[in-house]
Formats: structure tokens, sequence, C-alpha cells
């Protein structure tokens, strides 16, 4: 992996594979970040006060965090590709995955939270396992009847709705 100003742009495809947006797409989403860093470089003069520039310019730090939500590689590997330590790879990583979520009006993680569900439904039954023909015994526990045929067998999600029918 290159850092944005070496990445080949002749071949639209490859980009896309590599961050997960064509490259119309991360010039818009980083136009989107650009004005809202100055917007709150203007509100707030002093919260830059004392800090040096970052070594990474805005198009790696977004290029690093795009390239993580694509591939979910460990984070050293990440700073080592991007030749920045892991924990500042992680600092830039979340700082500007917020700063998308702010940008792209995304819902926050306490409002995902509060969408209230009504039923939940999940499939837990289980799947019987061929065993071998010959040496059986060591795969077999001595049980003679399946799992599901427990106390959980009847078990409510709500007033209307069982698990299980009777059966």
């Amino acid at each position: 992996m290159k850092p944005y100003a070496q990445l080949p742009t002749d071949n639209p495809e490859e980009f896309m594979r590599t961050v997960g947006l064509s490259k119309e797409g991360f010039h818009v989403l980083n136009d989107k970040l650009t004005a809202y860093i100055a917007t709150q470089k203007a509100l707030n003069p002093l919260t830059m006060r004392g800090r040096k520039d970052t070594k990474l310019v805005l198009e790696d730090r977004l290029l690093l965090t795009l390239y993580y939500l694509r591939h979910y590689p460990t984070l050293i590997n990440l700073g080592a590709i991007f030749d920045i330590s892991e924990s500042y790879c992680h600092k830039i990583y979340t700082r500007t995955a917020r700063m998308i979520a702010k940008v792209e009006k995304l819902p926050n993680r306490k409002t995902l939270l509060e969408d209230s569900t009504t039923t939940l439904a999940i499939d837990v039954s289980e799947q019987p396992i061929e065993r071998p023909v010959k040496n059986q015994k060591a795969y077999y526990s001595g049980k003679k009847t399946p799992h599901d045929q427990g106390p959980a067998r009847d078990l409510r999600i709500d007033a209307d709705h069982s698990l299980r029918g009777n059966g």
C-alpha cells in the first residue's frame, strides 16, 4: 500500500478494490472533510494551539481509514504500511472515522441503540454431524438424545409467539 500521492490513477477498478470507493467518491469525501476541518478551526481557533501538524496529510488519513474499513488488517500492519506506529494509526483511524460519521450524517451509537425492536428470533437449532464409521467411539459422548429436547424447547419470545411449535 502506498500513500495517496503514489497510488496509480489510471486504473479505477484497482482503486475501487483497494479503497472501497471510486476515485470521484474519494475526492468528494475528502472535500467534505476538508470543509469540516476548516469550519471547526474557524469555530474553535484555540483547539489547535500547541499542536504540531500531523505526519500524514488528509488524503492519507482518509485512505488509512477507508483501507482499514475495507480490509480489516491489524493496526500494527496498517501502521507498517503507512510507516507510523500502531498507536498513532489507531488515533488517526478513530479521529477520521468520527469525522466521516459527522460529515456523512450517520447516526451515532446512541441513536442506533434507542431504536426499539419488537420481536427478535434467533435460529439456534442444532445440526446433526456426520460421525465416522470406524473409530466412532472417539466422537461419541454417550448421550442418546439431541440437545434440543430439553426445557428450553418451549421458550416464549413474547405472548403471541413461541420459539418452537408444539410437537
